[in-house]
């Protein structure tokens, strides 16, 4: 498992903002279930009242693909109010494989190619860790489901991909992440455990304590009863005269 901050040259620029106040989260401890980022911020902008929940990965960390198939199970008993996002890490504005998740993004081909890649390195041998872009290209354009044109040219594409490699380094920089599988809910937790288990029940046990609040019931005001209209008063017929 390799550290997440090394040098990247183009990508040094940190995004710094004020630390705010934090506040408890029910029924979770810090320092216990995780830790608080003083200066967190989330991943992606997320509509109001939604939590986001990354997870910052590897490629070639064999740990983060034992722990793919657990997480994508787990992901389906997420609550509405929870998303799940995949955050590669980044080592440099060249490392291959964090291209190929952004080019696999943007090709729409990742749902179909993030599992195998995990495969081609930790199961299959069908690339190497140390695999260059030329390689994954190959491999990608072999994968039924994979546009294998839209892919290249995205693997290829810098205008495209240098923002997206600098967003993803500097949100685990800003996270103090220093390894794979790292999870980060809401930008301002960073979750702790001690086994993959662990790591899963901590992540929705923060997920949960980040609820949206239901408004309490507006109370019914007592009215008085409403009493009913008096009948006109009716006129006695008069007496025939005599």
């Amino acid at each position: 498992m390799r550290s997440l901050l090394l040098t990247f040259v183009l990508l040094l620029t940190a995004v710094w903002v004020p630390a705010y106040a934090q506040q408890a989260l029910p029924g979770v401890t810090a320092g216990v279930q995780y830790d608080i980022i003083e200066a967190g911020q989330p991943y992606q902008s997320l509509p109001p009242g939604m939590v986001e929940v990354a997870e910052i990965f590897a490629y070639t960390c064999p740990h983060c693909a034992h722990f793919a198939p657990m997480l994508d199970t787990w992901a389906k008993q997420l609550p509405a109010h929870a998303k799940l996002v995949f955050v590669p890490g980044v080592f440099d504005r060249d490392d291959p494989w964090s291209r190929a998740f952004f080019a696999a993004q943007a090709s729409k081909s990742l749902t179909v190619l993030h599992p195998r890649l995990f495969a081609a390195i930790h199961e299959t041998g069908d690339l190497p860790r140390n695999a260059d872009t030329a390689q994954i290209i190959a491999f990608a354009s072999k994968v039924q489901g994979v546009n294998a044109a839209a892919f290249k040219a995205a693997m290829l594409n810098n205008a495209s991909l240098l923002p997206k490699l600098k967003a993803a380094y500097e949100f685990a920089a800003r996270s103090e992440v220093q390894g794979t599988p790292s999870i980060i809910v809401a930008g301002r937790y960073r979750i702790r455990g001690d086994s993959y288990e662990g790591l899963l029940a901590n992540t929705l046990a923060v997920v949960n304590a980040l609820a949206p609040r239901r408004a309490a019931p507006a109370k019914l005001s007592a009215t008085p009863a409403v009493k009913p209209a008096a009948k006109p008063a009716t006129a006695a017929p008069a007496k025939p005269r005599s």
